[in-house]
């Protein structure tokens, strides 16, 4: 499950690339699986979610914050973005407590502005993510 955190991580560092998806603000902000309850995984830090800690490693979140995503596991930068149709395949650089690695991911838009994590560039199975807000927090 470690391994799909930090998998995570270098699906979305790319949301924060370059592009037409690096100038769409929509995708800055903390996003969790679909399905899972925001306030169990983060909490509000002024304006901002941030991890709730102890930080779940298992959790299917992460944080995009200008150049970087963060995920309880590992810290991530975009080295490079390529489109594919609707999709994005990203190369990513992501950093651990014990490592530093490359990995290719491959996103795309949700038509409710969530996202998607795809399997594979072309075809392949889709994940959903959706953003949480500091509002979410306070839903029941």
């Amino acid at each position: 499950m470690a391994a799909r955190s930090l998998f995570l991580a270098f699906a979305f560092a790319g949301l924060i690339a370059q592009g037409a998806w690096a100038r769409a603000g929509s995708f800055q902000g903390a996003w969790l699986e679909e399905g899972q309850v925001c306030a169990n995984v983060f909490v509000a830090a002024g304006k901002t979610l941030v991890f709730r800690r102890p930080a779940n490693a298992f959790a299917a979140a992460f944080i995009i914050r200008g150049q970087r995503l963060s995920t309880p596991l590992a810290t991530c930068r975009v080295s490079r973005t390529s489109p594919h149709g609707e999709r994005r395949v990203l190369d990513l650089s992501c950093t651990t407590s014990i490592a530093t690695n490359t990995a290719r991911a491959v996103f795309g838009p949700a038509e409710d502005g969530g996202l998607h994590r795809y399997s594979a560039a072309e075809g392949g199975t889709a994940t959903k993510y959706r953003l949480c807000t500091p509002e979410a927090l306070k839903m029941p």
